[in-house]
């Protein structure tokens, strides 16, 4: 029988209540002794030290890397409503590619020569190759939502130059394909088809026709929710849309 506990002076968090719902859920049999700031169980045979090094796992990439996540996006050049955009869409990236199963196996053999973890100490500097994956993390969601500002803000421009413009066709029909393509047709029966459409493509379409109304059939399985947003934001009541 050894004795494994883990601990933390840095961290705002419940390490103990974390720890034992994580133990709680794997069904280990292991009853840890708790507080905020630590855990600490008596572990039996490689099967419950497994159990163990699963639930510190959790707790470092699914817990305490939200502090970690939290500090970098801090440190962007950006405003606070900025930061509080990016932050979710952060932590959910790292999340998708945390590397548990290999970080449990590390912390098995960290703890079959030590009995105590520091959380912030290994985080510094044992988890440095998932540090540089959360920091990646942190600089795409940061390029995501300043590219999503800019959409949004040319969606803006359109929209003021559609309303300068003197009307173009007088009714345009959009079809979204299940295949990803995409038919045009006017009131002149003129017929456009495009093999792969990209909403960016379906908008400088309409932006150059400038039509009196656009009615959109969606035959694509629902996959074009943001298109329409994107739609009335620049056309307004000129659109129509048909799931």
């Amino acid at each position: 029988m050894a004795v494994c506990s883990v601990g933390t002076t840095k961290y705002e968090a419940d390490i103990g209540r974390l720890m034992e719902r994580r133990l709680d859920r794997l069904g280990g049999g292991i009853s840890p002794e708790c507080g905020r700031g630590f855990a600490e169980a008596s572990i039996e045979g490689g099967a419950q030290l497994a159990q163990w090094c699963e639930a510190v796992a959790e707790l470092l990439l699914m817990d305490l890397a939200q502090f970690e996540i939290a500090y970098m996006v801090n440190g962007l050049p950006l405003t606070l409503e900025e930061k509080k955009a990016v932050l979710p869409e952060a932590i959910c990236m790292a999340k998708r590619a945390s590397g548990l199963e290999k970080l449990q196996g590390e912390l098995m053999d960290y703890f079959e020569g030590n009995s105590y973890l520091s959380l912030e100490g290994y985080i510094r500097f044992r988890m440095q190759d998932y540090r540089r994956q959360w920091e990646r993390c942190v600089y795409a969601a940061a390029d995501e939502m300043l590219l999503n500002d800019e959409y949004t803000e040319l969606l803006k421009v359109l929209s003021a130059f559609v309303k300068l413009r003197s009307p173009g066709a007088g009714e345009v029909y959009v079809i979204l394909n299940p295949d990803g393509s995409c038919t045009f047709t006017d009131d002149n029966d003129v017929r456009i088809d495009y093999e792969q459409c990209s909403e960016e493509g379906i908008m400088s379409v309409l932006v150059g026709l400038s039509p009196d109304r656009i009615t959109v059939y969606d035959l694509s399985g629902g996959r074009s929710a943001e298109l329409y947003d994107n739609l009335i934001r620049v056309f307004d009541d000129r659109v129509r849309f048909f799931r």
